[in-house]
């Protein structure tokens, strides 16, 4: 899935990570306004880099193919890789968030699967425009057998 993306670093406390998220967004949707960009499906985010105390991310907006080439400076254009990932689906806060990935990596250590990066968060609706209890968020985490 293509899409366009700044990157991002903050403690893992949840406030922290939506403040970051939020300045994200509004960075890449800045300059999608400014260069003629439209989205082509929701926000993501992308997790390549995290520990117990911080993490790295890209924040960002799908868009159609041809608009990565818009990409500059701080805005960035990549793919969603390919290969085998579990998906799951967390209905409701963004706090339920967390649970759920603690449940998924029990789960893959049972089933003998390697957590490789990255885990990605497709945002299928906006917490602007519908009750929390109704966010939709559809996380992907890679791994190997």
């Amino acid at each position: 899935t293509p899409y366009l993306y700044v990157e991002r670093t903050s403690s893992m406390d949840g406030e922290e990570i939506g403040k970051a998220m939020h300045t994200g967004f509004a960075e890449v949707w800045a300059f999608m306004e400014k260069h003629g960009v439209g989205p082509a499906g929701g926000g993501l985010s992308v997790y390549y880099d995290y520990s117990e105390d911080t993490m790295r991310f890209r924040v960002g907006f799908v868009v159609a193919r041809d608009d990565m080439a818009a990409a500059e400076g701080a805005v960035q254009a990549d793919v969603t890789p390919a290969g085998r990932v579990l998906h799951f689906t967390v209905t409701g806060s963004y706090e339920g968030l967390r649970p759920a990935y603690e449940e998924m990596m029990t789960h893959m250590e049972a089933e003998g699967l390697q957590y490789v990066p990255p885990t990605w968060e497709f945002y299928m609706n906006d917490p602007n425009t519908v009750p929390e209890d109704q966010l939709v968020t559809e996380c992907y985490q890679a791994f190997a057998a």
